[in-house]
């Protein structure tokens, strides 16, 4: 798409490149502009040597001509600092004076604008005014997560291109390709929860959230359980973590979306698809429940969606300790029929 709008001389001015975290959306824009800045490749073709000074800097981000602009460390939003400069040097500095400038090895000048979704409304205004008036020969690419999060004028500015999740196949590639884990099994288990995300996938191989998930799918498999004690003890494992509330109310989203894998990975099993990963607490589950029944096919599905249903409960916000002790408590109670007895 962008070498037939450059073959076309219809290359924008502006980008908008949206999709989740973690999917190559600033790894993309790097790339773009390797292939803008080129000193060997004509840029028409956009496909970047990878050897010249020019491609080098850009990947190690020191070209002069490339700027790469995020939330400063300590802050919270992407502050108007960024762009103009701080205070004391107010439009002396920053993203939009550099943008004005002519460019210093190259024939333009490109910014890639991450954090893009933090900007405050006194960063945002600024940016639009470089979106309304752009310097010649200037190339921006905000990269943004959530589109609701930015103004409606600077996104009628760019020109959108949206990125899709990356498949969980591709997920589980990079995490044995980057040796983020120990074996392909590992890979599958984390890929079918990162949502397409490689970020995602990373927070998921945190050792906390690891040893949390493996002491629930104990719990889940187990012919019988305390629903009281387990739930104090997902909550205080929670708690251990740390972090504001957003952050534990985060980690208690993925200890739902854990029980809501195990449960699917049980009902593909018993209902001759193909499950995702191999794990054995799944399969010790399994061995109780029989694929020839439907009413144990059933009960499964109903498992399932009370997972999903707690789910929606952390969202409304529902108390953290409230939510799993209900949970473990219906759970307990839909699969008393498969229990031993306490």
């Amino acid at each position: 798409m962008f070498r037939r709008a450059i073959r076309r001389g219809r290359l924008a001015h502006a980008y908008l490149f949206l999709g989740p975290d973690g999917i190559g959306k600033k790894l993309f824009a790097k790339f773009l502009a390797q292939g803008l800045l080129c000193e060997q490749n004509p840029y028409e073709q956009l496909q970047p040597c990878g050897e010249c000074s020019c491609c080098k800097r850009v990947f190690a981000g020191t070209h002069p001509d490339l700027y790469i602009i995020g939330r400063l460390a300590g802050k919270s939003e992407l502050t108007i600092d960024v762009f103009l400069g701080p205070m004391e040097r107010r439009g002396q500095e920053g993203l939009c004076h550099e943008l004005s400038l002519r460019p210093m090895v190259g024939d333009r000048k490109i910014a890639i604008i991450d954090d893009a979704d933090l900007m405050n409304d006194e960063s945002g205004n600024a940016l639009l005014k470089t979106l309304e008036e752009p310097p010649p020969n200037s190339l921006l690419i905000v990269l943004s997560s959530n589109v609701d999060a930015l103004l409606p004028t600077i996104r009628s500015r760019c020109q959108l291109v949206r990125f899709s999740p990356l498949s969980q196949e591709i997920i589980s590639g990079l995490l044995v390709n980057l040796e983020m884990v120990a074996d392909q099994q590992e890979a599958q288990s984390i890929a079918t929860l990162s949502d397409g995300s490689l970020t995602t996938a990373s927070q998921l191989l945190d050792p906390a959230l690891r040893h949390i998930r493996d002491a629930l799918y104990s719990e889940l498999s187990a012919e019988s359980f305390n629903p009281l004690a387990a739930a104090a003890t997902v909550v205080e494992a929670i708690e251990q973590i740390g972090g504001p509330s957003n952050e534990q109310r985060q980690n208690a989203e993925w200890v739902v979306r854990f029980c809501i894998e195990f449960y699917r990975q049980a009902l593909l099993q018993l209902s001759g698809g193909v499950a995702t990963f191999a794990n054995n607490a799944v399969n010790v589950f399994c061995a109780r429940y029989s694929s020839e029944s439907p009413d144990d096919i059933e009960s499964i599905g109903g498992l399932l969606q009370r997972c999903e249903t707690a789910g929606q409960q952390l969202s409304w916000k529902l108390g953290i300790p409230l939510c799993f002790q209900g949970l473990f408590n219906d759970l307990r109670k839909l699969t008393g029929s498969k229990a031993a007895p306490s």
